[in-house]
């Protein structure tokens, strides 16, 4: 499932690219990032509808689902935030060192 939620945010920030940025003006590093902060922006919502799914559920079969999804989204936000630190990843919206 990963795989193809990086292959979808990919083409999306492609496709993005190909439209709104001239091509010359972009190298791999620059698509590198790009890459990585649509994957860290995906992250990030992930965790945020966890933490709702996690704070609004009611059912008890459903709690042990609720803390999984919740931590299993929080642990992939922090490594992709990892990454970002130790690429000294930088962009107008987040700078992170």
């Amino acid at each position: 499932m990963l795989n193809s939620l990086k292959e979808f945010i990919k083409a999306k920030l492609l496709a993005f690219r190909d439209q709104f940025l001239p091509a010359e003006i972009l190298d791999d590093e620059t698509e590198k990032d790009l890459s990585l902060l649509g994957m860290i922006s995906k992250a990030k919502e992930e965790w945020i509808d966890a933490k709702r799914f996690f704070e609004e559920v009611t059912d008890p079969m459903l709690v042990d689902h609720a803390i999984y999804r919740l931590e299993s989204a929080e642990k992939r936000y922090m490594y992709l935030l990892k990454i970002a630190n130790q690429e000294k990843l930088k962009n107008d919206q987040v700078t992170i060192f």
